[in-house]
C-alpha cells in the first residue's frame, strides 16, 4: 500500500507540473517581451522598447493554445508579423507565409517536461515568438523551417507568464508571453477557384490570388492546377468582407466596371468583393469574369462525363442526372453566397428553385471523379 501511495503522489505531482503550459498564450507586449543577446537571460543587443509595439500589433494579437493531449494550435487571424527573408517587400504586417502560418502542416504537437523546462514544439513552421528563429540559427528561407524546435522555459507570476529562451547560436532570443482565458474562433477556410480556360497567354510562373487579405503580395499565394485548366487556393480568412483579384505571372486580370462580382467601393480599382462568414467553397470562374467559362474546354465533358441539368434556364425546378453515386450538390449566388447545398446517392433528382430570385448562379457538382461546374439560369 506504501508503494501505491508514493507512485500515486508522483503522478499528482508531476501531472501537475505539465499542466503549467495547457492554455492559451500571447505575447505580453510588455517592454522586453522579446528581445535578443548574448547569453541566456541578457537582451542587452536588442531588448523590445514601447516604440517597437507600433507596426507590431499584429504579432501581438497571435496566439499559441497547447492542450491536454499534446496538441498544438497557432492562431495568426489572417496577419502576422512578416520580414525580408519571408518574401515580403519590407518588415511588417502581412498575410501568414507558408509554412509559418499555423495550417499548412497543421495539427502540431508538442511534448513538455516540468522536469527539464524543455518544451519542443513539431511541425514544420510550428514556432514560438519569431518565425525565423531556430535552434543554433536563424532562418534566412521559409523552407529552411524544421521538422520540430525546443525551448527552454520557465513560469513567473503564479505560472500566467511563459518565459521561452532559445539559443540560436551567437546568443539568445527571448519570448514572454502571458496567459490569455480566450481560445480565438478559428478562421473559415475559404477555397478560391480560378479558370484559366480561355486565357490566351501563357502561364510561365504561376497563377497567385492576390487581395487585401495578403496586402496585395504578388507571389505568395500560389494556387493548384487541380485539372482542367481549374486553379485553387485555400486560404483561412477573418470573417467581414474581402477583396481579391487572381494574377498569372505577375499580370492581373481586368475585369469590367460594374461586373456584378466586383466590390462597390469607388477607389479606382475593380476588384472582386467576398464577405467571409464560413467555410466555403467558391465557384469555379473565368480569369478576367464573374461567371463560369462560357467556352471552357471541358466543360461539356465535364456534363456528358459527371451530370445534366435541365432544363437550363429554368422557371422553378430543375433536374439533375447524374453518372456517379453520391454526389454532392452546392449553387452559388454571383456573391459566392451558398444558396443551395444537398447530397444525392441516387442518379436522377428534382431541385425546386422556387424560392430564389431571377439571374445567374453557379452549380457546383462534387463526385468521384471530381469537381465540376456549370453555369445556370434563373428566368
Amino acid at each position: 500500500m506504501k508503494k501505491i501511495y508514493i507512485i500515486l503522489l508522483a503522478f499528482g505531482i508531476s501531472g501537475s507540473l505539465n499542466a503549467q503550459i495547457e492554455g492559451t498564450w500571447k505575447l505580453s507586449g510588455q517592454l522586453g517581451c522579446l528581445g535578443v543577446g548574448p547569453a541566456l537571460g541578457d537582451i542587452s543587443w536588442w531588448p523590445f522598447s514601447i516604440t517597437d509595439y507600433d507596426g507590431r500589433d499584429c504579432l501581438f494579437d497571435d496566439s499559441i493554445k497547447f492542450d491536454a493531449g499534446g496538441a498544438m494550435t497557432q492562431y495568426m487571424d489572417g496577419n502576422t508579423w512578416l520580414e525580408l527573408w519571408q518574401g515580403a517587400p519590407n518588415a511588417g504586417c502581412g498575410w501568414p507565409v507558408s509554412p509559418h502560418d499555423g495550417a499548412t502542416n497543421a495539427p502540431f504537437t508538442y511534448t513538455y517536461s516540468s522536469g527539464t523546462g524543455e518544451l519542443t514544439v513539431n511541425g514544420v513552421g510550428a514556432h514560438l515568438g519569431l518565425a525565423k528563429v531556430v535552434n543554433g540559427s536563424e532562418l534566412t528561407d521559409p523552407s529552411m523551417a524544421p521538422a520540430s524546435i525546443t525551448y527552454l522555459i520557465t513560469f513567473t507570476n503564479g505560472n500566467n507568464t511563459m518565459i521561452a529562451d532559445i539559443n540560436f547560436g551567437p546568443g539568445y532570443w527571448r519570448f514572454v508571453y502571458q496567459r490569455t482565458g480566450t481560445t480565438p474562433a478559428a478562421n473559415p477556410n475559404v477555397t478560391f477557384r480560378v479558370d484559366m480556360t480561355e486565357y490566351t497567354g501563357t502561364i510561365g510562373t504561376g497563377v497567385y490570388l492576390n487581395g487585401t487579405f495578403n496586402a496585395w503580395c504578388g507571389n505568395c499565394a500560389p494556387m493548384t492546377d487541380i485539372g482542367n485548366n481549374i486553379y485553387e487556393v485555400v486560404v483561412p480568412l477573418a470573417i467581414g468582407q474581402v477583396q481579391y483579384q487572381f494574377i498569372v505571372d505577375g499580370n492581373p486580370e481586368i475585369l469590367a466596371p460594374g461586373a456584378p462580382c466586383l466590390d462597390l467601393i469607388a477607389d479606382g480599382f475593380n476588384n472582386r468583393a467576398y464577405n467571409v462568414t464560413a467555410d466555403a467553397i467558391l465557384p469555379s470562374v473565368c480569369f478576367s469574369s464573374c461567371d463560369v467559362c462560357a467556352t471552357a474546354a471541358g466543360i461539356e465533358d465535364q456534363k456528358e462525363n459527371s451530370f445534366e441539368v435541365s432544363p437550363n434556364p429554368f422557371q422553378t425546378e430543375m433536374t439533375l442526372k447524374f453518372i456517379e453515386n453520391n454526389n454532392s450538390v452546392n449553387i452559388y449566388d454571383m456573391s459566392g453566397k451558398v444558396i443551395y447545398t444537398n447530397s444525392f446517392d441516387v442518379q436522377e433528382t428534382s431541385i425546386s428553385m422556387e424560392n430564389i430570385n431571377p439571374g445567374i448562379y453557379t452549380l457546383i457538382i462534387t463526385n468521384s471523379k471530381g469537381t465540376f461546374s456549370q453555369k445556370i439560369i434563373k428566368e
